[in-house]
């Protein structure tokens, strides 16, 4: 969340009942306890419960990229069996209109090709080695190079995980992708088992005019106003413009340390049935003070097999 904090003054201003306490300390709220029990709590049976189930969520950051070359085939597949609950993608779309899974708006980071994906064809992005920069070792070694690791296409991604749920986010925002990445999901019967994300607030409020069938999480203006009224007794006039919150546990503002969990963050974001994921966590005890201390609902890791050993340490996976 680049900017989740430079607009706390604007926003306070606009939302209704936002205080907080002369200390910056916050209301009472209270410690969350156990994790994964925010929202509705229902089982964990089918893939469009997993999302609101009564467990933490082991969420797989661009497929776990600490494990394998981020946003590729091979990346899902080890999550999965890694014992990931919930797959992250980023989507992007090229010139010749084919939406791709990418973090970056460009190829150079990842792969050995460069320039942006919306100027490429999706043929001349698929010539391109998604696993020619990935290293486990500080560059010593690059263990998938010429492995033939692609670029996907979200219908690939579709197609080959037909039972796993999604947090997808909308990461190009112009020109729009909204009404042909609805179109896909649609047509792949996604709506159900995946949550749609972006930093933008109009994308979102794009994505949720077209597809209102798809829950969301908040944008950053959204969280904002969420995070002022939240130190304080919630203003029952106040409705979450979605249903997740997925939010780094802290934030740097201007080289000074925000807390984002304050004490009433995540029992009054419980309070309205939302959900709590938080990201991007790869540190054991910082995993463990999440899920015992805070009570959050998810985990966003790069490393997937880690947090499955620790939620199944605490019991946290039932």
């Amino acid at each position: 969340m680049h900017k989740l904090f430079l607009v706390l003054t604007i926003v306070c201003a606009a939302a209704v009942g936002c205080e907080t306490s002369s200390d910056g300390t916050g209301g009472t709220g209270g410690q969350g306890g156990q994790g994964g029990a925010g929202g509705t709590g229902t089982a964990c049976n089918t893939p469009q419960e997993v999302l609101r189930c009564n467990k933490v969520l082991n969420i797989a950051h661009r497929g776990g990229r600490d494990i394998r070359p981020e946003h590729t085939i091979v990346a899902y597949d080890q999550a999965l069996v890694d014992g990931a609950d919930v797959l992250e993608l980023d989507v992007h779309e090229t010139s010749d209109g084919v939406l791709v899974v990418m973090h970056d708006d460009a190829v150079d980071r990842t792969t050995d090709c460069t320039g942006p994906i919306k100027e490429m064809t999706f043929a001349a992005l698929r010539e391109c080695d998604a696993g020619y920069e990935f290293t486990t070792d500080g560059g010593a070694t690059y263990p998938f190079r010429d492995m033939g690791l692609v670029v996907p296409s979200l219908e690939e991604v579709f197609d080959r995980y037909p039972d796993a749920p999604f947090v997808i986010e909308i990461k190009q925002e112009a020109p729009s992708i909204v009404d042909h990445f609805v179109e896909v999901v649609r047509e792949y019967g996604v709506e159900d088992r995946m949550i749609g994300a972006a930093f933008d607030d109009a994308v979102l409020l794009e994505l949720r005019a077209a597809a209102p069938e798809i829950a969301t999480s908040l944008g950053e203006s959204e969280t904002t106003v969420f995070y002022l009224l939240s130190r304080d007794v919630l203003d029952p006039s106040y409705e979450p413009p979605g249903e997740f919150l997925q939010v780094p546990p802290t934030y740097n503002l201007e080289g000074v340390p925000v807390d984002v969990l304050h004490d009433g963050f995540v029992p009054r974001a419980h309070e309205l049935d939302m959900f709590v994921h938080i990201w991007t966590i790869n540190d054991e005890q910082e995993m463990r003070d999440l899920i015992e201390l805070e009570g959050v609902d998810g985990i966003i890791t790069d490393d997937p097999p880690l947090l499955t050993s620790v939620i199944e340490d605490l019991g946290a996976g039932d």
